[in-house]
């Protein structure tokens, strides 16, 4: 027979299927996981390079085609790491930000700006989250300097993605040139397993000068603007083709106009002394703030957030993890679900493959707020208006 053999396959286990295809080869293996919506879903996975540049260590990530044709990115703890409390919950971090995020989000003009989680297993051998393929090149290659029309479009979406998450109660605190993916035309945003919760306790996290002094230091409180000290030391990056300073503003910023009158005060030292991302998106794009126009309504999710919480909990008392065993992340404090979080609606859309299963009530925003958001990232970049810019310093 040309049929796969179908065989049960216990919670994060792969079942090897090896009822031979219609060419006589082998059929690859099943991956079983659990989508973004909480239903279990189950397809042929084939695996290919490993990736850099996408993950922190411990973490590997790797290609991962589903089915014939759905390609993405399987992001995974190894086996040999599993049972260390430190390094376990540095996946558990990245799939409770990835899942917190995309929940908020999705099917709203800014999904884009982070990656798109499709599913994880917790319980796997090798504990697993499956994002769709990342958008672009990581921003390492454009050292070199960058036009004035794509920095101000990255710097726009930096500190949109800052504000978005400080509006999930949420900091970035690993944006570098690495974590940092352009494609031309727009920014996206990975390592969601280095934010924090906004009001935690600093950490030492980070290097020079990308974070700050005080969370080098790992005094004070998380707070929004440690990221936009990071975003301000990219982009000088990006425009200089040089690192800054790791305690201040660069001595020559004022050779670089533009970044001088955008990101200027955000290379101040100190968090207090920094502009808001709200301010400073404002003067950005003066556009109506996105954070206040999402992060309203009910969260029809919270059930399954609860689930899974749960049973991250029953895992953590099998294997003698203590859940919040110094780990500052979202990940490592109130489990995956983020409790106390603040989330928001956005619109039932699907990706290419497997199927978003959210419920589908209740998550448009009110009719008036779609409308505010229409200017957001859709035909409004510099780009897109006509305006020149593109030659370089």
């Amino acid at each position: 027979m040309n049929e796969r053999t179908a065989r049960p396959a216990g919670r994060g286990t792969v079942a090897w299927d090896l009822g031979p295809q219609a060419d006589g080869t082998e059929m690859p293996p099943d991956l079983s996981f659990t989508t973004p919506g909480g239903l279990r879903h189950r397809a042929p996975a084939r695996f290919g390079p490993e990736l850099g540049r996408v993950v922190r260590p411990p973490l590997l990530a790797r290609e991962l085609m589903l089915g014939d044709a759905w390609k993405g990115v399987q992001v995974r703890l190894p086996s040999a790491d599993v049972r260390d409390p430190h390094e376990f919950q540095a996946l558990e971090a990245e799939v409770g930000a990835a899942l917190t995020i995309h929940r908020a989000f999705l099917g709203s003009p800014f999904q884009g700006l982070f990656p798109v989680p499709v599913g994880y297993d917790m319980d796997a051998a090798e504990p697993f989250l499956i994002y769709a393929t990342p958008r672009g090149e990581p921003a390492t290659g454009l050292v070199h300097g960058i036009s004035t029309t794509d920095q101000r479009i990255i710097e726009r979406d930096l500190v949109l993605a800052v504000r978005l998450l400080e509006g999930l109660g949420l900091v970035h605190r690993g944006i570098v040139p690495a974590a940092v993916r352009w494609d031309g035309e727009r920014a996206q945003l990975w390592d969601l397993g280095a934010t924090a919760r906004i009001g935690a306790p600093r950490t030492p996290w980070g290097t020079a000068p990308y974070a700050s002094p005080e969370q080098r230091a790992g005094v004070g409180e998380a707070d929004a603007r440690d990221a936009l000290w990071s975003t301000a030391q990219l982009m000088y990056q990006l425009v200089a083709g040089r690192p800054g300073r790791p305690d201040g503003p660069p001595a020559d910023l004022d050779a670089y106009r533009s970044l001088a009158q955008s990101l200027g005060d955000a290379f101040a030292p100190r968090a207090e002394d920094r502009p808001t991302p709200a301010r400073l998106l404002g003067l950005l794009a003066p556009d109506p703030d996105p954070a206040t126009v999402l992060m309203a309504g009910p969260d029809p999710l919270e059930p399954y957030r609860r689930e899974f919480d749960d049973v991250l909990d029953r895992k953590r008392a099998t294997a003698g993890i203590d859940g919040h065993a110094g780990h500052d992340g979202i990940g490592g404090t109130g489990g995956i679900g983020g409790q106390g979080v603040p989330r928001g609606p956005g619109a039932a859309q699907g990706y290419a493959a497997p199927p978003d299963d959210r419920p589908r009530e209740n998550l448009n925003p009110p009719g008036q707020d779609r409308g505010r958001l229409r200017g957001w990232l859709g035909g409004t970049t510099d780009r897109e208006r006509g305006r020149s810019g593109r030659g370089r310093r």
